[in-house]
């Protein structure tokens, strides 16, 4: 009888020691999965903006930002593949505005002077430059030896050579430092160039592409890999335009475009029509960057089917255009639709078709039909971290810059709700609050994905956020 109970006893004892291992283990369990789920949302692309001075400069130090020069209403901000700097085409400037990135950390610092930027005239005070009246849209060479700017009222797209250790660019004297519609400037003379206001370069480096909103048009111009000079072909081999006019190739879907975009896998050109209310497609030969158009359909996507182009939705006057840069999506910042479009991309041929329902767009109240966001009432701009992770939108109308987590092997987009899902102004649009965002017109990612840059017209400056990579 007293062994049974001895023996009991023990069970009973080991019983107790083996609860607590397991709720040891278990607890050890919970401690790894919180851990991992922190490394997630770490993992989702949350933007957060520097205190003070640190997170924007401005023209006249308004925001509270840093002070800068020759930021008179920004519409583009791009950032070198190196990493070491920031460019801003300033509209109202007439310039292209030069920053200093600290590739650690992401902060941006302005040269003082000529140094930080170069402008139509010189005033800013900058570098004397050319064809730069309406300095529209930047962009700058996969090689880090080149700036292009695209000018919509100088007509033209300028270049600059770019020192790859300091940042620092200079252009060229006369025709060699840009290319205009009608040869002024002084500049190269071309066609298909009327209205530029976007410029993108190849991911080989062979070619740089302006969207032409006048000219109805996309012109391609040849790049030396070299030297970084651009030369247009003759003829129809020069642009696509919607009517053959320019004198171009004939396209359809190209009724004011604002936006130009290049796949990574340089096999395709797309373009955002704002009067055509359509992206277009193009297909690209590899060895000498020329572009045809497919027929029909297969050639763009509109709102309602015209153009001739397939039936699309949330694509009433989209403004910006941006390639996946893992090449299974397109997405598209439609102005009128308040809303991203996301289109599926084949990535042998770069055909482009729209999922069905809710899972083609997001809007600001779910309109389209789309599912529903908030911060997205006239989106201007959209672009793609370099990890395909995350989307961002800057919206216009919302002053705020949208965030969404994207599914790498489907393209599909979520908003996270409330404040994690957007920056504005003055937080309103269920936002985080943000400074130096009111109008927001461009948004880009830096290569190593740890920081996010906004050029805001209204603000005059240009905006940075720190991104969980």
């Amino acid at each position: 009888m007293e062994e049974r109970r001895v023996e009991r006893s023990g069970s009973r004892l080991y019983s107790r020691r083996l609860v607590r291992r397991q709720a040891a283990a278990l607890s050890l369990a919970c401690l790894l999965l919180l851990l991992v789920a922190a490394g997630a949302l770490a993992l989702t692309g949350d933007l957060t903006q520097p205190a003070g001075t640190l997170g924007c400069i401005s023209e006249t130090g308004a925001g509270p930002c840093a002070n800068g020069h020759g930021l008179f209403v920004p519409f583009s901000v791009a950032v070198s593949p190196d990493g070491k700097s920031v460019y801003a085409a300033s509209y109202n400037s007439r310039a292209v505005v030069r920053f200093v990135r600290d590739a650690t950390t992401g902060a941006i610092t302005q040269p003082a002077g000529a140094a930080g930027c170069i402008s139509e005239t010189g005033a800013g005070p900058c570098a004397d430059g050319h064809g730069l009246f309406g300095a529209q849209s930047v962009a700058v060479s996969p090689d880090n030896k080149s700036v292009y700017v695209a000018s919509s009222n100088s007509d033209a797209v300028a270049r600059f050579d770019r020192d790859t250790t300091t940042g620092e660019i200079t252009q060229p004297a006369g025709a060699g430092g840009c290319i205009s519609e009608t040869g002024a400037g002084p500049c190269a003379d071309g066609h298909g160039l009327d209205g530029p206001l976007s410029v993108t370069v190849s991911a080989d480096g062979k070619s740089v592409y302006v969207a032409s909103s006048n000219s109805d048009a996309v012109a391609r111009l040849n790049r030396n890999t070299t030297s970084g000079a651009i030369g247009q072909p003759a003829g129809t081999a020069g642009c696509i335009s919607d009517t053959g006019a320019g004198p171009c190739g004939d396209g359809h879907g190209l009724v004011t475009p604002y936006s130009v975009a290049a796949s990574a896998d340089n096999k395709s050109v797309y373009l955002a029509s704002n009067g055509s209310n359509a992206v277009a497609r193009f297909v690209r030969n590899t060895t000498n960057g020329a572009i045809t158009q497919p027929a029909g359909t297969a050639g763009c996507i509109s709102e309602t089917g015209a153009g001739p182009c397939a039936n699309g939705r949330a694509l009433s006057a989209p403004h910006s255009v941006a390639a996946s840069p893992d090449g299974k999506s397109v997405y598209v910042a439609s102005f009128d639709s308040s809303a991203v479009t996301r289109l599926d991309r084949n990535a042998t041929s770069g055909a482009i078709t729209q999922p069905a329902g809710t899972a083609g767009c997001i809007s600001d109240t779910g309109a389209g039909p789309c599912a529903n966001g908030h911060a997205l009432v006239t989106p201007y701009s959209v672009t793609v971290s370099p990890d395909s992770r995350s989307v961002y939108l800057a919206s216009n109308g919302s002053n705020a810059v949208a965030r969404f987590i994207r599914n790498t092997t489907t393209g599909a987009l979520t908003q996270p709700a409330g404040t994690a899902g957007c920056l504005s102004e003055t937080g309103a649009g269920l936002c985080a609050d943000g400074r130096a965002l009111d109008s927001p017109l461009s948004v880009v990612v830096a290569p190593n994905g740890a920081s996010v840059y906004v050029a805001a017209s209204d603000s005059s400056a240009v905006a940075r956020f720190d991104r969980a990579p």
